[in-house]
């Protein structure tokens, strides 16, 4: 029974809240799972392939389906007599602070989305208020290479200027490498930033030498939910996996709290649930990103090991409510571990070791992500499959990623030939 039918049934007055949806953050079950309160939930849905292909999950549980393209949306939605808007999806950012505006809801100004989304802007942005020093500049033609270098200085990472999953994000140590990797990019994403490739400190395997932080943000209040751990990034930068708590002292998750606090307040956000990754160098922690939306699996994370849903929060931090939260204190590891796919074109053929996983300690699901038949490549992060368990400390953590990654294994399709890959064989690739 939909949310609003038992509001109906029960005399309560639905609170309507609109989901503007394309591929993100959030899956769209966690999204119908997370709304759970006698509300009317509103789709509003992209144009692209994906946002379509859900349509029916969405039009069988919500009080409404509507197109993002729909001209006149505005009104259908006014209607609805909505009271908060929300994305969990970084591409639909721009999207829904034009309808919150419209709506005159609560949301990301034009202002502020810009600076998230937009690096170069955003590093600008930093940079001007004392926050992050790392240096970058903006490209559009392959021939402003050599100069960007010039001011930049090697190594460097090419990126889109917006962008996500690390979409066409490259590591370049050598002049003559970016000159032949640069005009493809530029061909495909139009805009690039070229930016100082900050050195991480020195870490053991599995794990990687960054972090993010989870923040809730309400009337300009920021609540730093949790700092999420990371394993080792999978070449060029793509993640595989991540947990609470990190493997950091009080000192070090002191500063990497108050960087991330500092970059927040100088974007000028004012509410809602925020995603920043952080690099753990040498001379101390440096600002990768600010994402103005709920990271990739964290949802999953606080479920399971604090019992929070970020979902439910940032539902009801946009419907103007007020959300006690407090930072998460855990005494075991919560993990997530996923297969990244191969950078070469090909297509999955089988999915190996389905049971595979049954007797590894602190194993709690297996969740596949494809099926035989689906389409990989490309220099992006793209999941096979989603692990998620708990153990009881980074030790323990460390050996089960190792028998995790030994276990699982695919097999592709690739140049007209069969590859078989373990879980190991792909986070250990070589791919730049």
């Amino acid at each position: 029974m939909s949310a609003w039918i038992s509001a109906v049934e029960d005399g309560v007055r639905p609170v309507s809240i609109v989901v503007v949806y394309d591929q993100g953050a959030v899956s769209p079950t966690e999204i119908l799972q997370g709304f759970t309160e006698p509300q009317a939930l509103i789709l509003v849905l992209a144009g692209s392939a994906h946002a379509q292909r859900v349509r029916p999950l969405f039009a069988e549980t919500c009080a409404a389906v509507h197109d993002l393209e729909d001209v006149d949306l505005v009104e259908r939605l006014r209607g609805h007599g909505v009271t908060g808007v929300v994305t969990f999806s970084e591409p639909m950012l721009q999207a829904t602070s034009v309808l919150a505006s419209a709506l005159g809801l609560r949301f990301h100004d034009a202002g502020l989305v810009e600076r998230l989304t937009n690096k170069h802007v955003q590093r600008r942005r930093l940079r001007a208020a004392g926050v992050d020093e790392t240096g970058s500049i903006v490209i559009s033609r392959a021939d402003e290479w050599d100069s960007a270098v010039e001011r930049v200085r090697l190594p460097v990472v090419i990126k889109p200027a917006r962008g996500v999953s690390s979409r066409n994000t490259v590591l370049i140590d050598e002049l003559e490498a970016g000159r032949s990797h640069i005009g493809p990019i530029l061909r495909e994403e139009g805009t690039v930033v070229v930016e100082k490739y900050l050195r991480g400190i020195d870490v053991p395997e599995p794990f990687g030498d960054y972090v993010s932080v989870e923040t809730v943000v309400q009337n300009g209040e920021r609540c730093h939910l949790a700092i999420t751990g990371k394993l080792r990034l999978v070449p060029p930068f793509r993640e595989c996996g991540q947990f609470w708590p990190p493997r950091l002292d009080t000192a070090a998750r002191e500063s990497v709290e108050v960087l991330a606090d500092q970059a927040i307040k100088a974007l000028g956000v004012e509410s809602g649930i925020l995603h920043t990754e952080i690099k753990l160098t040498p001379d101390g922690p440096r600002i990768i990103e600010v994402n103005g939306r709920v990271g990739g699996y964290i949802p999953e994370l606080a479920r399971r090991a604090a019992a929070i849903d970020l979902i439910d929060v940032a539902g009801r931090i946009a419907r103007g409510e007020r959300v006690e939260i407090h930072p998460v204190d855990l005494d075991r590891v919560y993990f997530q571990f996923t297969t990244p796919a191969p950078t070469e074109s090909g297509t999955v053929s089988a999915v190996c070791g389905a049971d595979a996983l049954k007797d590894v300690p602190g194993v709690v699901h297996r969740y596949p992500l494809v099926r035989p038949g689906t389409e990989v490549g490309g220099v992006w992060t793209h999941d096979l499959d989603l692990v998620v368990g708990d153990v009881p400390d980074h030790e323990a953590l460390a050996a089960t990623i190792e028998t995790i990654m030994s276990r699982i294994s695919y097999q592709f399709e690739i140049d007209g030939r069969r590859v078989d890959r373990s879980a190991r064989d792909l986070v250990y690739s070589t791919a730049r």
